[in-house]
């Protein structure tokens, strides 16, 4: 099982930034590698919420049904894959840092299937090198005035 973190300060408060990557429709606005994201239900955010995400994996669409197995917010969140081409938990925690906040984000998780385990160190090596490269393009953005979340 392949499993890593990242983190980075963002100068913003810490409920505004927990509101911002909490919610999954904004996932296609700061991960590079999701396409699409939908709630399957309607409600509010709660334990048991499913959502499905379309996201670009080695070149090629594939997407997970996930659902909400933790929430504690304004601090943290955490999906699960629960069908799909992967079985991949995600954990999301804000914690409040100076003037900003520290944002964490883990995950651990397999591909599923014969070819996408033999692809599996090509996608954890693409998906380790996206990962923190799109935690500093949601810094940059919630930073700047009108950024992703305006």
């Amino acid at each position: 099982m392949a499993s890593g973190h990242d983190s980075i300060h963002i100068e913003r408060p810490a409920d505004e930034v927990f509101a911002f990557v909490a919610e999954a429709e904004n996932n296609p606005r700061w991960r590079s590698y999701v396409v699409e994201t939908t709630w399957l239900d309607d409600g509010p955010m709660r334990v048991g919420r499913r959502g499905r995400q379309v996201s670009r994996v080695l070149g090629r669409p594939m997407s997970v049904i996930a659902e909400i197995v933790d929430w504690d917010p304004p601090r943290h969140v955490a999906w699960q894959a629960v069908q799909g081409f992967a079985t991949i938990r995600t954990d999301c925690t804000v914690e409040p840092e100076g003037a900003g906040c520290r944002l964490i984000v883990r995950a651990a998780g397999e591909l599923n299937g014969r070819l996408l385990r033999l692809l599996a160190p090509l996608a954890v090596a693409v998906a380790r090198r996206q990962a923190a490269s799109d935690m500093v393009r949601l810094k940059t953005a919630l930073e700047q005035r009108g950024g992703l979340a305006g």
